[in-house]
């Protein structure tokens, strides 16, 4: 009779919760079609000729024409530009984990002369758009490169420096997000790790990193998607065609689309370039925004 009861109270308790906050749950369907829906089209006309995707945008293809997909990865260079593209987002993590962790360490848990000022320099470059800047930063590596090795592309148009690029202008927002992680570790697991003749470093290594994982990993996946979907800095400095990354190398499939009218290869191209991010996205959402909670300086 009580379970009884009791499941009757929750299920009166929860169609209140549903009435009260029905308005909330229609917006939110109403955006998620909003987002949705342009993604949904894009897969669904992937699969279509340019025929069909003039004729009907709005249906199902008749038949799946897979052969977009083999267009857009052999003909258009999609697999080239894909790899590119898993090169540059690898080198650049790399090099920023190797630069953000030590510098949000020594920032948050040291004290030293000109520290403040030093944590005020970084957070005023989360206001500098590397959008901004990137045609002098270009200018001054092309100038380097013609003077120390007599070629100006040799350094400008090179992954290498695309993913330097990337790494070095996203170091101030990495350092504010695991910083706010660090002021909240308490000072007893360095001090007993010192006590047991442990390095600054062996600290940073063996105890900081550890206890940082979840936020470094939202750091990780955060700048994923950020390299991942970068343009600008690509497109800028990756001249040459077997350099460019999937959103450079969109861009030309968009403009011989224009010409050679194959939209179907365009948008199968959409979703090679897509697809990716939606899948990580997908698993690891509450990771993202829960890291993204903790961030922030406190001090």
């Amino acid at each position: 009779m009580k379970e009884n009861i009791h499941s009757h109270t929750n299920k009166v308790s929860a169609s209140r919760y549903f009435r009260s906050h029905l308005f909330s749950y229609l917006i939110l369907g109403v955006f998620s079609v909003i987002f949705a829906y342009p993604i949904l089209w894009s897969f669904i006309s992937s699969f279509k000729t340019t025929a069909e995707i003039r004729q009907s945008p709005f249906s199902f293809p008749a038949v799946p024409q897979f052969v977009n997909y083999a267009n857009a990865w052999n003909a258009a260079h999609m697999g080239d530009y894909f790899l590119n593209s898993v090169l540059v987002t690898i080198v650049s993590m790399a090099l920023l984990i190797v630069l953000v962790i030590p510098c949000s360490y020594v920032l948050t848990r040291h004290h030293f002369k000109f520290r403040n000022f030093l944590k005020l320099i970084m957070m005023a470059g989360l206001f500098i758009n590397v959008n901004y800047i990137v045609y002098p930063i270009y200018l001054m590596i092309n100038g380097v490169s013609k003077t120390l090795l007599g070629n100006g592309l040799i350094l400008t148009d090179n992954l290498f420096t695309v993913s330097v690029i990337n790494a070095v202008t996203s170091i101030p927002f990495s350092v504010y997000l695991l910083s706010g992680f660090l002021t909240t570790l308490p000072k007893g697991f360095e001090e007993a790790a010192r006590i047991d003749g442990c390095s600054n470093w062996g600290i940073l290594i063996k105890v900081i990193v550890p206890l940082c994982m979840p936020s470094i990993l939202t750091v990780i996946l955060f700048q994923f998607l950020a390299y991942w979907n970068e343009y600008l800095v690509a497109q800028t400095f990756l001249i040459s065609d077997i350099h460019r990354t999937l959103p450079v190398g969109l861009l030309s499939i968009m403009q011989e689309a224009k010409v050679a009218t194959d939209y179907g290869r365009l948008y199968a191209g959409l979703v090679i370039v897509m697809l990716p991010v939606l899948i990580l996205y997908c698993f690891v959402q509450k990771n993202l925004t829960k890291g993204i909670s903790m961030g922030g300086l406190k001090g």
